[in-house]
């Protein structure tokens, strides 16, 4: 039988949370059209074990892809090799699915022949389990059930990577690579594709279960400064590709700025969050003056007044923001 979904699950050094992960997808009723592509990326603890299990015991459903560690980026490129399904969808290891809501989404997805379906998740506190917030795929509740054109713009709002299930055929057909031994890759992997992606359905349920608050995480602010260097080279792999885009209609090209204008805030935020450091100083005035004169549709695409304001002042006003930061996100 053709799979329907191919779940592609990252997986370094997962054991404790794994279990939870995969036995949010177990249901019954849709073991047959799902394929559940576990990658252990080098895993040092028993996550490679954990996974062999669910193999063993489900193997028209659960195959175990087992590499070297290459980070992120290498796992998703790993699972686009092998998916077989008709769509294609990353869950990291450390989160899970809602369960309620499978049968459901498949069902959907057998319905659909959209290029990308864009559907609700939730933020969860780790350990606790907490309902954080909802992060709903569009602000307009009218979208919902309906089909939008990207080359008309009818697409507005950035398709974050735990929203996101996407044909498989436009990944592989297109040579959709990541880059790998890096974090922050997500914003690669929910913007490489799209220029090849024309029709995208809103669903209006929750699907995803991202936890939040883990030690170590990379959007962490501390983890983002100490790798800052991988931060800007993802963000130079992003102006890349925008360099070599293909003909496309400026619609598209608007939704693709603004991906990459929201990895230039999250930089911004990253030079900040370190603004009393005098050579962070220079560094984050030297970087967006480049980013100013070199790509100033990308660089505009921002509305944030902290950035607004750091321009105006010739970013004078850095160990301010610093100290800002630090009051309002508590660290």
């Amino acid at each position: 039988m053709n799979k329907i979904l191919s779940i592609v699950i990252p997986s370094y050094n997962v054991e404790k949370y794994l279990d939870k992960c995969v036995q949010s997808m177990l249901v019954d009723s849709i073991l047959e059209d799902i394929e559940i592509i576990i990658v252990n990326d080098g895993s040092k603890d028993s996550t490679p074990q954990i996974a062999q299990g669910y193999v063993d015991k489900y193997p028209q459903t659960v195959r175990l892809v087992d590499k070297e560690n290459g980070g992120h980026g290498s796992t998703i490129n790993a699972g686009i090799k092998v998916a077989t399904g008709k769509y294609f969808k990353v869950v990291d290891g450390d989160d899970w699915l809602k369960t309620e809501n499978l049968e459901y989404f498949i069902s959907l997805l057998k319905s659909r022949d959209e290029d990308v379906i864009a559907s609700n998740f939730l933020c969860i506190q780790d350990e606790t389990f907490e309902v954080l917030y909802e992060k709903r795929v569009s602000s307009d509740q009218n979208l919902y059930g309906t089909v939008c054109d990207m080359d008309k713009g009818e697409v507005k709002e950035v398709i974050k990577m735990h929203g996101l299930t996407i044909r498989t055929s436009i990944l592989k057909d297109n040579n959709i690579t990541i880059d790998e031994k890096c974090f922050y890759v997500d914003a690669e992997y929910i913007v490489f594709p799209m220029p090849y992606v024309s029709t995208v359905y809103y669903d209006d349920e929750f699907i995803y279960m991202y936890r939040l608050g883990r030690n170590g995480q990379s959007m962490d602010i501390r983890s983002m400064q100490r790798n800052r260097a991988m931060h800007r080279k993802v963000f130079g792999s992003l102006l890349a590709f925008y360099d070599s885009l293909p003909e496309i209609t400026d619609h598209k090209k608007v939704y693709i700025e603004k991906v990459i204008g929201q990895i230039m805030e999250n930089q911004f935020q990253i030079y900040i969050s370190m603004g009393t450091d005098k050579e962070i100083q220079k560094e984050t005035a030297a970087w967006d003056k480049e980013l100013l004169k070199n790509y100033p549709r990308i660089a505009a695409s921002t509305t944030k007044k902290s950035i607004q304001l750091l321009r105006k002042t010739n970013y004078s006003i850095l160990p301010i923001g610093s100290f800002v930061l630090k009051m309002v996100k508590g660290y």
